[in-house]
């Protein structure tokens, strides 16, 4: 009974030890940790990246090798590890000069604070800002410097870095094999006569429907047929709009769409993706529409998804055909 009691009494203090241990390793990497250590060395062991602005945060957290946000979402992880890579070669070029001094100062609430965690706690904590055309940045509340990403001067670590969890959201819009889809419909509303339903019935064969005339067309190019169908897989927009306001982005969601794609699905299952110009200026036509629209991004929405997206024209360009495609020459 007494060498139980003494074992118990040995594995306790053993345990002790460790914790205590493990505190100090803790505390000590910290107290380490200088002024001047923005980077650090290696991006692998990191588990957990916050990034707060004052009006939103984001946790994004690594598990079994893939990063998530918030809960289980799945980031987009390029972005993340882009992210990584520049704070970990994240580097002082100078202290801040004195003319910036206050203004840095009065600029608190506009910085990102980003802590960036392992396994055992925060490797790095501080926060950034950018000052006219310089990134700025203190570990913890110490005294700013001026920063770059070292072996990459020119790059803008805050096209990087956001406190808004859309920011991190995978962009792809529609990733379908040919062998899922039965029906593609694609109306644009500038030229109507351009606008078709292509479908496709369990046995393969395709017609084409032009939705203008109601003609219905099925001596079909089948190469093309398939070309067309394989352009679905993997369509991705750029961004999420997340710098404009949640009024901007309702009034552009109901304006008249450029295109309208309705996808339907083998299941029964359709979605509908929809391609607006985005103005370039304020001038309006005589029924409101922008007489200069942006000649290589759009804005996009989704049917099933309420956030406004940008995308790039020329990711769509393959998408938006007629019906005259899909004919035999």
């Amino acid at each position: 009974m007494q060498q139980t009691t003494n074992r118990k009494s040995i594995i306790i203090v053993l345990g002790l030890i460790l914790a205590v241990a493990a505190l100090l390793l803790i505390l000590g990497r910290s107290l380490l940790i200088g002024a001047t250590d923005f980077g650090f060395a290696d991006a692998n062991k990191v588990r957990s990246i916050t990034i707060s602005d004052g009006a939103q945060q984001v946790h994004l957290r690594k598990r079994s090798n893939i990063w998530h946000i918030e809960g289980d979402r799945v980031a987009q992880q390029e972005r993340v590890a882009d992210a990584l890579f520049a704070l970990q070669m994240l580097q002082v070029k100078y202290p801040l000069p004195v003319e910036y001094t206050e203004a840095y100062r009065q600029a608190y609430s506009a910085r990102l604070h980003v802590t960036v965690s392992d396994w055992l706690g925060k490797i790095r904590r501080y926060s950034l800002h950018m000052l006219d055309t310089i990134a700025v940045g203190a570990v913890y509340t110490g005294q700013p410097y001026v920063l770059e990403v070292s072996g990459n001067e020119a790059l803008d670590i805050f096209s990087l870095l956001d406190a808004n969890p859309l920011f991190w959201y995978k962009t792809t819009v529609i990733n379908m094999l040919p062998s899922q889809i039965a029906a593609i419909s694609v109306e644009d509303l500038s030229k109507p006569e351009r606008s078709f339903k292509l479908s496709i019935d369990t046995l393969g064969q395709a017609q084409v429907k032009a939705l203008y005339s109601g003609r219905v067309y099925d001596n079909l190019n089948d190469e093309r047929v398939r070309r067309y169908l394989s352009y679905y897989q993997d369509v991705k927009f750029e961004r999420y709009a997340t710098s404009l306001s949640k009024e901007d982005a309702d009034g552009i969601m109901l304006a008249n769409p450029a295109y309208i794609f309705t996808i339907e699905g083998r299941g029964g299952a359709s979605r509908i993706v929809k391609l607006l110009y985005m103005a370039v200026g304020d001038a309006l036509d005589a029924f409101g529409r922008p007489t200069q629209t942006d000649l290589n991004r759009c804005y996009l929405q989704q049917d099933d998804d309420p956030n406004l997206a940008i995308a790039l024209w020329v990711d769509f360009d393959l998408l938006i055909k007629d019906v005259n495609f899909f004919l035999t020459k």
